[in-house]
């Protein structure tokens, strides 16, 4: 007998000696994690909402001189949309809680993806909006105001006024969703990787 021959056997012996895990027993584990993920994903949604109201009420004094209430109009709008995603984060928490089934644990998980998904890419319009009109605004307000802006200003200072804006938006949405993947990423691929061992339980 072979070496290799010896090995399997011995492999067999020990894994008729390891614990099986019954179907129930597998399913509460991924339950328990998923649930634990999600719950996770509204705690960190909150932390940074709260985050982001002490930032607005913390204005730069340069910001404080210039009188622009339309960009205050535009922050309060999203601040009932964010609400309204950490309403859903928290929603998605009590129903994955809650959940009986397979096939029910996993419409939560997609449920709880997809909400994830739109609250990103809902949060970096919003930085990359914010950005661009900030940008434009206190460049202007140092160049003198609109008038005098417009008076001294040519094509190409608006062309390189553009591509400054793009480019400085550009690296701050990089680093917002740099930070996205490490808070919300981590916790969106443990949901996907319980998705899949809900999928392969159910065949």
């Amino acid at each position: 007998m072979d070496e290799l021959e010896l090995l399997k056997k011995d492999w067999k012996k020990r894994e008729a000696s390891l614990p099986r895990l019954s179907y129930e027993e597998i399913y509460k584990m991924i339950w328990k994690r998923s649930s634990s993920n999600v719950k996770w994903i509204f705690i960190i949604s909150v932390i940074e909402f709260t985050l982001g109201i002490a930032l607005f009420f913390y204005s730069p004094s340069y910001m404080e001189e210039m009188e622009y209430p339309e960009m205050d109009y535009f922050l309060y709008i999203t601040y009932p949309v964010l609400l309204y995603f950490i309403y859903r984060f928290y929603h998605n928490y009590k129903r994955i809680s809650t959940t009986s089934s397979v096939r029910e644990l996993m419409r939560s998980i997609i449920r709880a993806r997809r909400t994830v998904k739109h609250y990103i890419i809902f949060n970096l319009i919003v930085i990359a909006i914010t950005s661009i009109t900030t940008f434009f605004l206190v460049y202007v307000e140092k160049a003198g105001g609109w008038e005098t802006y417009n008076q001294s200003s040519h094509l190409s200072d608006h062309l390189i006024l553009v591509s400054f804006a793009i480019l400085i938006t550009a690296i701050i949405l990089g680093i917002c969703l740099g930070v996205y993947l490490l808070l919300y990423g981590f916790l969106l691929r443990r949901l996907n990787r319980n998705y899949k061992e809900l999928k392969q339980l159910e065949v």
